[in-house]
């Protein structure tokens, strides 16, 4: 068996202001310095064989603290960046709305047919990150892995593992700052079967994403 922790980075300067980031190589905040702490907490008595994370600092800051102060391999992978954002990156979330209301419609409702001015296509994203999570796979089959990346390419790496399709990206949670999902495989064969999806209470202290009852979940 093969297991991934798919884990979306820490907070970041733009999740505070609310603005896209996208590609832009944002540095964590306070809060994400305390998240680091919990999520090094969290993982401490998980058997990782390796860490993988995007290269933007936000997420390489995220899979150094997975490992802590164990003796663990992190590796970076250019394919599971966050999205080339074009003329949304940097730009406050809700002025996008206002400017562009037809992309920001298509953003939330049809993510698979996302793309606006110099920016990368929805699909190529999922296409680089569906890549990437079957190399990580076929590389490492019977181990267990954390990889860490962000909302929109995250969203991407799990459905992929799935074995959904671009178009079932809707069928994937958002994942929350910190947020851990769990995911198992049959050696290095996709679909994998989800154990757990968005999982943030090492963060939140007692409160799961999207509800439920709170409890360990490794």
């Amino acid at each position: 068996m093969t297991t991934i922790y798919f884990v979306r980075h820490v907070q970041a300067a733009g999740n505070i202001q609310r603005t896209f980031q996208g590609a832009i190589d944002t540095d964590i905040s306070p809060q994400g310095e305390i998240q680091c702490q919990n999520l090094t907490d969290y993982f401490e008595d998980v058997e990782l064989d390796k860490v993988i994370s995007s290269p933007l600092r936000r997420a390489v800051r995220t899979g150094a603290a997975i490992v802590g102060g164990r003796e663990i391999p992190l590796y970076t992978d250019e394919r599971i960046k966050e999205i080339s954002a074009g003329v949304w990156e940097g730009q406050p979330i809700d002025q996008l709305e206002r400017d562009y209301p037809e992309a920001f419609r298509t953003w939330q409702s049809e993510p698979w047919n996302f793309a606006v001015e110099g920016s990368e296509t929805m699909r190529q994203v999922f296409a680089r990150c569906a890549a990437a999570v079957e190399d990580i796979l076929s590389q490492n089959a019977g181990k267990t892995l954390a990889v860490v990346s962000h909302g929109c390419a995250l969203r991407s790496c799990i459905a992929a593992a799935l074995g959904l399709p671009v178009e079932g990206l809707g069928q994937v949670e958002w994942v929350r700052n910190g947020g851990v999902s769990k995911l198992v495989f049959a050696g290095d064969q996709i679909p994998g079967k989800a154990e757990f999806q968005g999982y943030t209470g090492h963060i939140d202290a007692g409160t799961i994403l999207h509800g439920g009852t709170f409890y360990s979940r490794k």
